[in-house]
């Protein structure tokens, strides 16, 4: 055999190997999203800020202003952006 066609033998069952692998992947993948409920979470913590807000925002369009003034800004309610808490307030 000569070592051409060795590399291309074992290009080949290489190949082979990947594709089995892919396979196998593709049905995981299909499974766990047949199975798996849709769930949303944020990838970060910070990003739970945007759903206060926007309850925020409901609640203010809704007549609910019962809102306390932001103690940086006096002039606009609480966002709830936390600088209270982080500075000891």
């Amino acid at each position: 055999m000569t070592k051409t066609s060795q590399n291309t033998n074992e290009l080949a069952t290489l190949f082979v190997a990947i594709e089995k692998l892919n396979h196998r992947l593709d049905k995981l993948e299909n499974g766990a999203s047949q199975n798996a409920p849709m769930l949303i979470e944020s990838a970060h913590p910070s990003l739970d800020k945007l759903s206060v807000a926007e309850a925020i925002a409901d609640g203010i369009f809704a007549g609910i202003t019962r809102e306390k003034a932001c103690q940086f800004e006096p002039d606009k309610p609480c966002d709830h952006c936390a600088m209270c808490s982080t500075r000891g307030f």
